[in-house]
């Protein structure tokens, strides 16, 4: 069973539309795994309050994880056609730094909504409850007119996220039980 947080929107930028929704979506491909385990996240982005031709322009800011010690995350794969920078994993299980964008100025103005930003991975190192948030700029673009300039939003960005619980390793369960049988027999 997956759990959706959602997280409230802060700051929009004086040049944004009014009545324009973002979403960013982190959609788990499970929703229990055992420590050691790695977690594929995929990350999309749906919108709304913009015509037909607009589309999602990019995202510059960080995926923060709601508890940096369950894991150490990696393995981003942007699915936009701008990458600016790359991005830094590898310390704990957010991920932070990105730079990724779309342009009608590129060819890349896919009016897809949702529209996937891109998938990482979350190899994960200890037990909790894992979920991210979107935290930085979006832009969307209102047309796919190539002197279009995009709207831009900043702060904490409208994000759901799948939950993710993590529980002891099978092979952790099987020694505690094997010590439990060992202690039990030592009574007798």
């Amino acid at each position: 069973m997956k759990t959706v947080s959602v997280i409230a929107l802060a700051g929009l930028a004086a040049a944004a539309t009014a009545g324009t929704n973002i979403n960013l979506n982190f959609a788990a491909d499970s929703s229990v795994v055992g420590v050691g385990d790695t977690i594929t996240w995929t990350v999309s982005a749906s919108f709304s309050g913009v015509s037909t031709s607009g589309y999602f322009g990019g995202f510059v800011g960080d995926f923060l994880a709601n508890d940096n010690g369950l894991g150490v995350v990696g393995g981003w794969a942007s699915n936009m056609a701008g990458n600016a920078t790359t991005p830094e994993g590898g310390i704990d299980a957010s991920l932070r730094n990105l730079n990724i964008f779309n342009s009608s100025l590129l060819g890349t103005d896919d009016q897809a909504n949702p529209y996937i930003l891109g998938t990482f991975e979350t190899m994960t190192t200890a037990e909790g409850i894992l979920s991210y948030t979107g935290d930085g700029t979006v832009s969307l673009f209102g047309d796919d007119g190539i002197f279009t300039l995009p709207d831009e939003y900043s702060g904490t960005a409208i994000s759901s996220s799948d939950s993710v619980s993590i529980v002891p390793a099978p092979g952790a369960m099987a020694l505690l039980g094997l010590g439990g049988f060992v202690a039990t027999r030592r009574r007798r």
